[in-house]
C-alpha cells in the first residue's frame, strides 16, 4: 500500500488540499493504513495545540518584565552590556510565622537575590517622607559572603529614568531613597560590561511596608 507524505497530511489536517486528493487521500484511511491515520493524528493534534496558544496571553506581569530585560538601555554606558536577571533565593515575608504568635510588626522587607558569582542583600523599607521608599543594601562575592565589592554603581530605574543612584562603599554597601512605585528595577553594575537587574514588580509591594503580617 503506498503511503501520502508528511506534508500532504499537513495539508490535509489544514484543510489546504485540493478535493480530489481530499478524497483520495479520505479513502485510504477508510481502508484502514494505521501508519497514515497516526500521522494524521498528530497533525491534527499539533493543529489544535496551535489554536489554542493564540488565544493565550501571557500575565503583564511577565510581559513587562521581558521588556525590561531586552530593553535598549545600559546604565553602565556600554551597548554590548551582558543584563543577568537576579534570582530570588530568600524573602522575609515568605517565611512563617512563628508558633503561637499571630502577627508581627515589620517595618522593612530583607530580599536575598543572586546572579552568577554575586549576592545582592536588600532591606526595602518606607522612606522618611510619605510615599518614599529606602532601599539599603550590600553587594557580596557569592563565595565568600562576608566579602563586599566595592565601587559598584547601583541605580534605581523607571523605564529608561534613573531616580537614584549611588555606589557601594568599600564594605560593598549602599544606601537609596526614592518615591513608591510600581514596575520599578535596581540596576548594579557589577562590572563594565555585566548589570545585574532585580525587578521591583507588583509582588514586592503586596504588603504595605509598615503593616502587620499575618
Amino acid at each position: 500500500m503506498k503511503h501520502f507524505s508528511l506534508e500532504h497530511w499537513a495539508d490535509f489536517a489544514n484543510r489546504v488540499i485540493s478535493g480530489d486528493k481530499r478524497a483520495l487521500m479520505q479513502r485510504h484511511l477508510e481502508l484502514g493504513c494505521s501508519q497514515c491515520a497516526h500521522v494524521l493524528a498528530r497533525w491534527q493534534s499539533l493543529r489544535r495545540f496551535a489554536g489554542g496558544e493564540s488565544l493565550s496571553h501571557p500575565p503583564e506581569v511577565a510581559v513587562n518584565l521581558a521588556k525590561r530585560a531586552f530593553r535598549g538601555y545600559f546604565p553602565s554606558g556600554e551597548q554590548n552590556t551582558v543584563r543577568r536577571l537576579a534570582a530570588l533565593v530568600f524573602d522575609s515575608f515568605r517565611q512563617p510565622v512563628l508558633e503561637g504568635v499571630r502577627s508581627g510588626q515589620t517595618s522593612t522587607r530583607h530580599l536575598i537575590y543572586e546572579a552568577d558569582d554575586v549576592m545582592i542583600d536588600l532591606q526595602l523599607g518606607a522612606g522618611a517622607e510619605p510615599n518614599r521608599m529606602s532601599l539599603v543594601g550590600q553587594v557580596m562575592d557569592s563565595g565568600d559572603n562576608t566579602k563586599g565589592i566595592q565601587r559598584v554603581p547601583v541605580h534605581i530605574l523607571y523605564g529608561r529614568d534613573t531616580l537614584a543612584q549611588t555606589v557601594t562603599n568599600q564594605f560593598g554597601e549602599f544606601q537609596l531613597e526614592c518615591e513608591t512605585g510600581k514596575s520599578l528595577e535596581v540596576c548594579v553594575g557589577v562590572t563594565a560590561r555585566k548589570d545585574v537587574f532585580i525587578p521591583l514588580d507588583e509582588s514586592v509591594w503586596r504588603v504595605p511596608l509598615g503593616k502587620a503580617t499575618q
